[in-house]
């Protein structure tokens, strides 16, 4: 599923600063991370969807499109109840559906004017959108910062329903890069072709507070 390329490369290709969904997409389709325990893994890979006893729908669940963001919060597929990482593909369109309608998890009030008014309809929503630190290949940060994105209810049911293409358990490929970057043969490790992403409605980055960048 995934397209490889050098860290190098990974990096020449992401702007310096900036608030940006950074991703491996192509004009139909995005992939978004999630990392889960044995259980969970094995039955969305043999279900090509999310489900089984241990998967609770009640929950907000939260979409990582940066992998170096997922490797981060994972701890490279180390941590208790991560340490199987999912590539997921899924339509662009839904990933856009899913952008236009969020509410940014912390105020904003160039966008939402009040306090009360942001509360209101974080609320109201099942999909939160919420910046965070981009750390690079060695966990440092940066002056980007990635977006993960939470979703709830009936988002979350059509997104597994559908807006699912593919999932692909792409733990073995996390373990070696993680080997390689641990043996300091940085010029060995592949990294998924990633760059901004551009929903096709440009206004939609203004409603996340996304930098803006032209298609």
């Amino acid at each position: 599923m995934l397209k490889l390329e050098s860290y190098e490369q990974h990096e020449h290709h992401l702007p310096a600063s900036g608030k940006f969904i950074i991703a491996q997409f192509s004009k139909d389709w995005i992939i978004v991370y999630q990392a889960f325990k044995d259980s969970i893994a094995e039955y969305a890979v043999a279900n090509q969807k999310f489900g089984g006893p241990d998967y609770d729908f009640n929950r907000m669940t939260w979409l990582k499109p940066s992998f170096l963001w997922m490797m981060y919060y994972s701890g490279w597929a180390q941590h208790q109840n991560q340490e199987n990482v999912l590539a997921i593909k899924m339509t662009r369109s839904g990933f856009d559906e899913i952008l236009e309608y969020a509410v940014m998890s912390t105020f904003y009030k160039e966008i939402y004017g009040t306090s009360k008014a942001w509360k209101d309809k974080l609320a109201d929503s099942d999909i939160h959108v919420q910046w965070e630190a981009y750390h690079d290949l060695y966990g440092n940060k940066t002056d980007r910062r990635a977006a993960k994105i939470g979703i709830k209810g009936e988002v979350q049911r059509r997104f597994n329903e559908e807006w699912i293409l593919e999932i692909e358990n792409v733990t073995p490929y996390v373990v070696k890069q993680q080997n390689l970057l641990s043996a300091n043969r940085v010029d060995h490790i592949e990294l998924p072709q990633e760059r901004a992403y551009a929903p096709a409605d440009l206004t939609i980055l203004q409603k996340i507070d996304a930098t803006t960048i032209s298609l």
